[in-house]
């Protein structure tokens, strides 16, 4: 079931703030996918800035952490997992092999990553995990991790650490017998409405708990309005009372390390502290925003590197304008505005050509995107077409409007992107957005010298290549 739907005036919020949050949100470049805002559980603003759409999956990155607390207050209900019991218990025959640190880090350390780690254990990313296996294999990372001790006292150390969430989801798929995004779906997506569900795993198809889970911005803000329910969704408990008060609050460990802005408020269950409410998060600017005091709910998905800069536009904007005088003609204007949101498509100025050339040595992508073609198609727009190990990878690039192509991968699901682009000054340039992430290619080829710069407007976490971003249904 979907939250309902009303107008900002009705549920006492200035639609002129959320027109002046808009401005703010749109500056040149700007890297805004979709706005969703709720109050008293009636959804009063929504925007997806295309080619982003409203029934697309994003990849939230560590957003991912707070749908993993959440499973795991659900089965902590069940009498499932006890947060008081060492994690390792929940992987390991004999606990007696391990160091006695290991033996005493419990799942509430992990979910609040006061392992003892005082610095970031993880070591891998996309291209460097652990050669491929099955998921009945023995987890290659496990031995891996268990090899660096934390160097604090579990408990009494915070640092951000993306193991403490891998071990927690690891122990959901061992105490079930079904993985993390198998409770993903059951206990949230399909009481949300059903909603779509994508996930990074590893090469060994576990989920990694700390990041890769794709949902839609409908189901970010689902999320965070069953928090402001006290762990409650259309009546029904997700998680229990005691869990849902609980896991907002930040541990004294959090508060002591040196964090700044937003961040400084602590970090809780897989929830950060902010100066206003708490949230979820991840890089590059997806949010699952809980407002109590204002009984507000928002989802962003974005492509920012000052996340701290979306949350002062909220606190500018937003914040104000609830319960302050309220101006029924301007949520006319907000509806229109938010129908026809969009990042410009680029264009061109000259006629297509025919042209190929080789990858500039500079460029982000990996040398496996040796050499770019640019062709005219018989509709007029131009095809690209990478030549790569695992095939050429074609993309439709639209002038003056985004496209749409999918690259096939070596994991056996594809990658979707949305190109526009055009020739310009002897140069075509093109946008290349991987719309289920976060992430943008920019492509300029220079015939006259015969090369293509490959680059990202910001580099993914799995790695500079775009392969490694596909993820699977769920």
């Amino acid at each position: 079931m979907t939250l309902p739907r009303s107008t900002p005036s009705a549920q006492g919020v200035d639609a002129t703030g959320l027109l002046a949050l808009l401005d703010a949100l749109e500056t040149p470049g700007h890297g805004t996918h979709s706005l969703m805002v709720a109050r008293h559980g009636q959804v009063i603003a929504e925007g997806w800035w295309a080619p982003y759409r409203h029934d697309r999956v994003h990849l939230g990155y560590s957003l991912s952490k707070s749908f993993t607390a959440t499973v795991l207050g659900g089965l902590v209900g069940q009498g499932l997992i006890d947060l008081d019991a060492p994690v390792l218990s929940y992987l390991v025959d004999d606990l007696g092999t391990l160091h006695e640190k290991w033996q005493r880090v419990t799942v509430r350390n992990c979910i609040t990553m006061t392992v003892g780690h005082s610095t970031e254990a993880w070591d891998w990313r996309g291209e460097n995990l652990p050669p491929v296996g099955g998921p009945d294999d023995a987890d290659p990372l496990l031995p891996q991790i268990l090899a660096k001790v934390p160097d604090g006292e579990p408990g009494r150390v915070w640092a951000y650490n993306q193991v403490a969430t891998y071990l927690v989801a690891q122990a959901i798929a061992a105490v079930t017998g079904e993985p993390l995004t198998t409770h993903v779906r059951r206990l949230l997506l399909e009481p949300f409405g059903g909603l779509p569900g994508r996930a990074q795993r590893t090469l060994q198809g576990r989920d990694l708990g700390f990041s890769g889970l794709h949902v839609t911005t409908p189901a970010i803000l689902a999320l965070a309005q069953s928090w402001l329910d006290g762990g409650r969704w259309q009546g029904v408990d997700l998680v229990p009372a005691g869990y849902a008060a609980q896991a907002p609050r930040p541990t004294p460990a959090s508060l002591a390390a040196a964090e700044t802005g937003d961040w400084g408020y602590g970090y809780g269950c897989s929830f950060w502290n902010a100066s206003h409410g708490y949230r979820g998060d991840g890089a590059y600017g997806q949010y699952a925003i809980v407002l109590p005091e204002h009984d507000v709910a928002v989802a962003i998905t974005s492509e920012v590197e000052d996340m701290q800069h979306t949350l002062d536009l909220l606190w500018t904007h937003l914040l104000p304008a609830v319960d302050a005088d309220v101006d029924p003609a301007s949520d006319e204007v907000l509806a229109r505005r938010l129908t026809d949101l969009g990042h410009p498509p680029l264009t061109g100025e000259q006629p297509g050509v025919a042209t190929r050339a080789a990858r500039h040595p500079d460029s982000q992508l990996p040398p496996e995107y040796a050499t770019v073609s640019v062709e005219v198609t018989d509709g007029g727009h131009q095809l690209l077409r990478f030549d790569h190990p695992t095939g050429d990878l074609a993309t439709l690039v639209g002038n003056g409007q985004w496209l749409e192509s999918a690259w096939p991968t070596p994991f056996g699901v594809d990658l979707p992107i949305a190109a526009s682009g055009g020739w310009r000054g002897g140069a075509f340039t093109a946008e290349l957005r991987v719309v289920e992430t976060p992430h943008t290619i920019r492509l300029v080829v220079q015939p006259d010298a015969g090369t293509a710069r490959l680059d990202w407007r910001l580099v993914p976490l799995t790695g500079p290549d775009p392969l490694l971003a596909a993820s699977h249904p769920f």
